[in-house]
């Protein structure tokens, strides 16, 4: 029906659905910083050395491997014709089809695509800008910072699209009318004309094949270069971000921005041209319908224009959708981050159930919003499929009513040019408008972030280039007040002085919120000081409070970027207590430490944070508490051997809350609020009357609520977390912690809209009419951000269907192969209402697609008609003209045998119009509700699998694979895949009903179509091969680009202090190329599978077209009908070849969640009816393990045959070693991984009990305090079982109460990860939840490890008098907790080697007990031993007192 897109794209548009992301590239979602080529550049690029020069390598880098790479692209040598048709890409897609292919099989990319070069070109023109705004006193602009470094370039391609829609798409129709013509047998047209029209429809897809390609090309490389300069640039500023800045954006805002923002360039740059082409197609094609059908054409063009702002309109709608949806989906995905991260502590506490209503109330709400953008999109995608023949319906209709006869020149030549210009103004048009405006929208955001304020090196630093001798080496700071913020009045640091050289220990002590911490930062020069001085003399080294590890191995960790010096490696190794680690973890110190080093413990943690200063051998070492994380023997060996020894001759400040090691420091800095209280040597502090441990003790409510004194103005004025985020208070805690808000970012849509059209959006275009995210997902990458696939990389599908996925700790997700089974796609359509709704929707879809084809066959039926009745009364003598007509009319002409006349022809052909329209409504509308309720499900069934799985799979899977079923493939399905799928099941019976017409016009035109179908299967086979892997690698090598940036702004601090800023550049430059490099070859490979299709569709409508000219007495309506049907078969052949590849892909994200909906749960969560303990149970809280061993595999023992008893209201104290297997014996009495063995409480085997009433019974303070955002009231009672009373009654105890009132009280809403308390009142807030509960157990693991001495007192003695009648079992790091415990177990590798009094203990010299107390000092050795025989003797007496109350 007219021009080869008409049928292609555009027919897409009749005939299709219309998506927005082809399978030609990945959609924007999925690109993290789009693809662009992987260049050797300068210092962003190391090549590896190989004997094999086809090869790329994982270079050890200083964030884990980078692949780095050394394998030429060809194109780089390939001549323009190879250009062309991309010939010099089938050496790589023949390898594709012997075998999978990889990261060694990508190319090099062009120097200057790489990111290096591309961020140096836009940083040049950025610093320009900078510069002549402050000349020229004009407001900066990023806009024209791009314009000036990538414009000329852009504008050239531009060229092409004018050719292809000025000039093509209206040649070729006017050729298929001149055709027309000549089978109609019009005067003057000669048999050379036939063969010279049917040539000139050729033309026009041969032609198009010479500018769509090369055009698209052009546009997505430009939108490539755009992207990964932009990112480029994200990265170096944030590298150079003050705190202060830092304190008002997030990891997460900071990704979206590189995932979502910069992908406005990608698909901006394709529509971009549209705007000044559209209105100039637009007034040409107006000109020659004029002159085919006159003043009619203006009823269809005045229709056409009223599309414009409608679509326009309902793009606002689809963007206020859009973003309800994404904030929906954030909160969503918010919950499910708090949920996976705090798995361990919701088990425990049973909270698996209110939990499960927050998500599924969350889910509910977010499925609302998309249903509501489902019945608008239900709307918009009907007049789309509709809008074509609604428009050439007003256009024929209009003419014949005036009188006009219609002709298959007529009928064909209109319909083509409308449904050309109505295709650019009703999409193109408004989206090259649409998303310019979001893009500068985007460009406002990255200027914003482009300008936040960078930390400087300020004039109060004195920091001189030159590295001094050893010995000159000093820190002095003078009279330095600094604050992290100007809106806080109260100073973080006031009239700090003290001096530090060579050989000195500096210990900075003080109570939670002292400011020892910005101390270190005001060194670092992170604070910024507002007056005083601070003198550097030599080499920084700095070892953060919150040990900072990346996802590399732990020996890289250590490195850190320098030289392997083996001997001087091994030292550090030795002084760092890391020896036995090393012999213990799986592969020494090459083991990879996982997401977050999830493979290491939290001492393990701290010692290779404090090897990476130790190795880093600098002059100054600035130690943030690295001591507290690990156990008072190793604390003591640190101390000694490498603090005391290792670096003897270094200037160190070390801040700490171990006081026994105050007396061996050169001076000690006592802190109290910012303000200096005392500064001198040990001795003479304690001469002067300064009490250490009182210092810190005392006052304790006072200085438990001290540290929200500078917070209480900001709160004052808002009760909003970003408010008081950005109070003092907070960017202390931030910057002690180095720790960053929640890496989800909202990665916001495209346009509501879009629209499947063949090539020429082929995803290319990336929108759809029909309002889906093209992001996928509103949040996404998470802190995963991890090294996880997107959805094409899904798992390999395992023997064992419970546990699918072959992943590990801190591993990349493993790559599937093959298609997706067929039970997948049952599986979804049953979800979403079982066989009946699919019948009826089979159904429908049946009928809409008879009316759609009939439409176009009955017009050929009428325009034949109205040829043959137009000749009869030509021919015949005997009708009878009136004398007095002067227009010639054909209303009295006799209807030709088998037509009908035109009033007939009418009302059918309206009828037929408004029942294609209703139809068509009716299906999308039972499409998309089958598609949402089947989402619906497949969430549910996988978050109750999730919930339920054993807390195994949370240790050994990283968050991020796991949110990533959440995010992009739970995304993928909510927004992507009914578009998609609704194309293929319409290209499906379009084919077919274009196959019956094609038919009925000339049988033969079978053979040519079955011989290419043939063709096009084969080519599709060839070309899958190839692209499900490249797709896969881009998928996978995407995710190290979000990493490296999460990775370095968590470790900022410690990157600035090691002054590694370029390197790290340098490293993220080579993730982008190694992404990029995979994403420009999947470009390139789909642009020469749609150049192969195009080659053979011309082939196609070759034979077609020139079939004719053998069959001259054909009718003109059916040559017309014939050749517009074969164009729009062939298109159609290719729309469907991309989108059923792009529904397999998107079918692996129902994969995934399938797979993450079938795990073995845990044992049950209640207890069989018959073994129902009694309502008071545990009454006593005696514990008995018997042959109790526990597993987390086959190969490892972790707990060892233990057997004890515990009597009730006993207070037992577990020490060890790390690794002893401490933990795990909470672990088995949780059963959060079941033992072995048998344990009872009170005589009751809780083997046999459900879970919750296990784990509901006994009460936990863990080692990492878990906060949810949400109110405090939700911390505290989730399932609403106390009243006000209680809270407050609770909070009181543990001194809090004050401090939550001032917050604002019971509903002071928490930050995520409750970062607005500190790690101390986080803590007293779980012993808060312990005391509400009251249960006859409690367990403390290692509950005191990161709070200073007089929160750990404060909570010891809260336990001895709230929990006296319990039964109290306390896993800890500082002996001095645990001393006056009833009885103490010693762990060692999994056995219980000791178990007596600690008094006992202590007594046998012999004992391993003992040998810990030793190792923690003389000084502190004595204490303790004082402290168990002060037990011992309150013990002897108890008993004492007992036996004489009984005589």
């Amino acid at each position: 029906m007219a021009t080869s897109r008409d049928l292609s794209e555009s027919s897409a548009s009749s005939c299709v659905s219309l998506h927005a992301i082809s399978a030609s590239i990945p959609d924007p979602s999925s690109a993290v910083s789009g693809p662009a080529s992987v260049a050797a550049s300068g210092s962003s690029l190391r090549l590896a050395s190989s004997s094999s020069p086809r090869r790329w390598r994982p270079d050890k880098g200083i964030v884990g491997s980078v692949t780095r790479p050394n394998n030429p692209c060809p194109g780089e040598k390939a001549n323009v014709i190879s250009w062309l048709l991309m010939w010099w890409l089938i050496p790589l897609l023949r390898q594709g089809n012997r075998r999978s292919l990889n990261e060694d099989d990508l190319y090099t990319v062009q120097s200057r695509d790489a990111s290096f070069t591309l961020g140096n070109r836009l940083q040049k023109e950025w610093d320009k800008e900078l510069e002549e705004s402050k000349i020229k006193k004009r407001k900066t602009s990023f806009v024209r910072a791009l314009i000036r470094c990538f414009g000329w370039e852009f504008a050239a391609v531009g060229i092409l699209a004018a050719i292809e829609e000025c000039v093509l798409r209206i040649g070729q129709p006017l050729c298929l009318g001149y055709l027309i013509r000549y089978f109609n047998g019009e005067e003057g047209y000669t048999f050379i004309d036939g063969w010279i029209y049917s040539t000139g429809v050729v033309m026009g897809s041969l032609l198009y094949i010479f500018t769509h390609h090369p055009y698209f090309f052009g546009v997505q490389h430009g939108g490539m270069t755009l992207r990964i300069s932009s990112c480029s640039l994200i990265y170096r500023k944030a590298l150079r971000l003050s705190k202060a800045a830092l304190g008002k954006t997030t990891t997460g805002q900071m990704v979206n921005l590189l995932s979502n923002d910069v992908n406005r360039f990608d698909t901006s740059a394709i529509f971009l041209h549209y705007i000044w082409i559209g209105p100039l197609q637009t007034l040409i094609v107006l000109g020659i319908l004029w002159n085919e059908i006159g003043a009619a054409c203006l009823a269809g063009i005045m229709l056409l224009i009223l599309f414009v702002p409608f679509q326009t309109w309902l793009g606002r709608v689809f963007s206020k959708l859009r973003m309800a949806t994404a904030h929906r989906t954030d909160e969503r995905v918010r919950i499910m981050h708090e949920i996976i991260n705090a798995m361990r502590i919701i088990k425990m506490y049973t909270w698996e159930k209110p939990f499960t209503a927050l998500t599924e109330a969350a889910r509910k709400s977010e499925l609302g919003v998309i249903m509501e953008t489902n019945y608008y999109r239900a709307v918009n995608m009907s007049l789309f499929l509709t809008s074509s023949k609604v428009i050439i319906f007003v256009c024929l209709l209009t003419y014949v009513l005036t009188d006009n006869v219609l002709t298959a020149e007529k009928v064909f030549v209109t319909s083509s040019l409308i449904n050309n210009v109505r295709l650019v103004m009703t999409l193109f048009f408004p989206f090259a408008i649409a998303m310019g405006s979001e893009t500068l929208i985007s460009c406002k955001r990255l200027q914003e972030f482009l300008e936040m304020e960078e930390r400087e090196d300020t004039s109060h630093i004195d920091k001189p280039n030159l590295r001094p001798k050893p010995k000159d080496c000093c820190l002095v700071m003078s009279g330095v007040t600094a604050k992290w913020s100007n809106i806080t009045e109260d100073n973080t640091l006031t009239n700090v002085s003290f001096s530090v050289k060579a050989g000195e220990l500096l210990a900075i002590v003080g109570p939670v919120g002292a400011g020892k911490g910005s101390l270190l930062n005001a060194i670092l020069g992170e604070l910024p000081a507002q007056s005083g001085r601070i003198t550097v003399r030599g080499k920084i080294a700095y070892a953060s409070q919150e040990p900072w590890v990346f996802s590399g191995t732990v020996r890289q960790n250590i490195l850190f970027g320098k030289q392997l010096n083996e001997k001087k490696y091994e030292e550090v190794v030795r002084v760092c207590a890391l020896e036995q680690d090393f012999k213990e973890l799986p592969d020494g110190d090459m083991t990879t430490v996982g997401e977050r080093g999830m493979a290491l413990s939290g001492g393990q943690k701290a010692r290779v944070n404090l090897a990476r200063a130790v190795y880093a051998d600098a002059d100054i070492y600035l130690l943030d508490d690295p001591l507290s994380a690990v156990d008072s023997h190793v604390s003591r060996h640190l101390f000694d051997n490498c603090i005391m020894k290792h670096l003897k001759h270094k200037v160190r400040v070390l801040v700490t809350h171990q006081l026994q090691y105050l007396s061996s420091a050169s001076e000690i800095l006592v802190l109290k609020e910012g303000h200096m209280e005392a500064i001198g040597p040990y001795h003479q502090l304690v001469n002067s009357g300064l009490d250490f441990g009182t210092l810190i003790s005392e006052n304790q409510e006072e200085e438990i609520t001290s540290s929200f004194s500078s917070r209480k103005a900001s709160v004052k004025k808002s009760n909003s977390i970003n408010k008081a985020i950005l109070s003092e208070r907070i960017l202390r805690e931030r910057k002690r912690t180095d720790s960053t808000s929640s890496t989800h970012q909202l990665e916001e849509s495209i346009l509501g809209s879009s629209i499947s059209l063949h090539d020429s959006v082929e995803a290319d275009n990336i929108l759809t009419i029909s309002g889906a995210h093209t992001t996928g997902s509103s949040t996404a990458i998470s802190s995963g951000m991890s090294n996880s696939s997107y959805n094409d990389s899904k798992a390999i599908e395992a023997k064992n269907d419970n546990n699918n996925e072959k992943e590990t700790s801190g591993n990349k997700e493993i790559r599937s192969h093959g298609s997706v089974k067929a039970k997948v796609y049952l599986k979804y359509f049953l979800a979403g209402g079982g066989w009946c709704i699919f019948a009826l929707l089979i159904i429908i879809n049946i009928f809409a697609q008879v009316l759609f084809s009939g439409i176009d066959y009955w017009l050929a039926y009428w325009a034949n008609g109205e040829q043959i009745r137009a000749q009869i009364v030509l021919n015949s003598s005997t009708w009878d003209i009136p004398k007095n007509t002067t227009v010639f009319s054909y209303s009295n002409a006799p209807v030709p045998e088998g037509y009908m006349d035109t009033n007939t022809n009418i009302y059918i052909y309206s009828g037929m119009t408004v029942g294609l329209f209703l139809l068509s409504l009716c299906r999308t509308v039972v499409f998309f509700t089958l598609c949402m309720k089947s989402s619906k499900t497949l969430h549910n069934n996988m978050f109750r699998a999730i919930i339920r799985v054993p807390i195994k799979f949370f240790d050994t899977h990283p968050v991020g694979q796991i949110l990533n079923r959440f995010t992009k493939d739970l995304g993928q399905i909510d927004e992507l895949l009914p578009t998609t799928m609704f194309d293929v099941i319409t290209i499906f019976l379009n084919f077919l009903g274009i196959i019956i017409i094609i038919a009925l016009v000339n049988v033969w035109l079978l053979i040519p179509t079955v011989f290419l179908g043939m063709i096009f299967v084969y080519l599709r086979r060839f070309y899958l091969c190839s692209a499900r892997d490249v797709k896969r690698l881009e998928g996978i090598t995407r995710s190290p680009v979000f990493t490296h940036l999460s990775t370095s702004l968590q470790g900022l601090t410690t990157i600035r202090a090691f002054e590694m800023q370029q390197t790290f550049m340098d490293e993220f430059d080579s993730h982008q190329d190694l992404h990029s490099s995979a994403w420009f070859l999947f470009l390139c490979t789909t642009r020469w599978f749609g150049i192969c299709l195009d080659w053979l569709s011309c082939i196609y409508i070759s034979m077609v077209t020139y079939s004719f000219m053998a069959l001259p007495d054909t009718l003109g309506g059916d040559i017309g009908l014939a050749i517009s049907s074969a164009m729009l078969l062939s298109g159609m052949f290719q729309w469907g070849v991309r989108q059923s590849a792009e529904v397999e892909n998107q079918m692996t994200s129902v994969e995934r969640v399938l797979e993450y909906s079938s795990f073995e749960p845990e044992a049950a969560l209640n207890t069989e009816a018959g073994k129902v303990p009694k309502d008071v149970w545990p009454d006593s809280g005696v514990l008995k393990f018997v042959n109790v061993s526990l597993k987390y595999n086959e190969e490892t023992t972790v707990l060892k045959n233990l057997n004890f008893n515990i009597q009730a209201k006993e207070k037992i104290g577990i020490v060890g070693r790390t690794g002893a297997g401490k933990s795990s014996l909470i672990t088995s009495l949780f059963r959060l991984t079941e033992p072995s063995g048998v344990i009872y409480i009170d005589g009751i085997k809780i083997q046999e009990l459900g879970l919750h009433d296990v784990r509901g019974n006994i009460s936990i303070i863990p080692q990492d305090p878990t906060l949810f955002s949400g109110t405090m009231r939700k911390n505290l009672d989730p399932f609403h079982q106390h009243s006000d009373e209680q809270l407050w009654k609770s909070l009181e105890e543990v001194q809090l109460k004050t401090a939550v009132s001032d917050m604002g009280g019971l509903e002071t809403q928490m930050a995520e990860g409750g970062i607005n308390l500190s790690v101390g009142q986080r803590q007293l807030v779980c012993l808060a939840r312990a005391i509400l509960r009251h249960n006859k157990i409690l367990v403390l693991d290692e509950a005191t490890a990161n709070v200073d001495p007089r929160t750990d007192e404060l909570i010891q003695q809260t336990i001895r008098t709230k929990f006296a009648e319990c039964t109290v079992l306390t896993i800890a790091h500082r002996l001095h907790t645990i001393m006056d415990s009833d009885r103490v177990m010693v762990l060692q590798a999994g056995q219980l080697m000791e178990f007596d009094t600690p008094y006992n203990l202590l007594n046998n010299k012999t004992s391993i007990f003992f040998s810990l107390v030793q190792q923690t000092g003389q000084a502190s050795a004595k204490q303790l031993h004082q402290i168990a025989e002060m037990a011992h003797q309150r013990q002897q007496d108890s008993e004492g007192n007992t036996a004489s109350g009984s005589k």
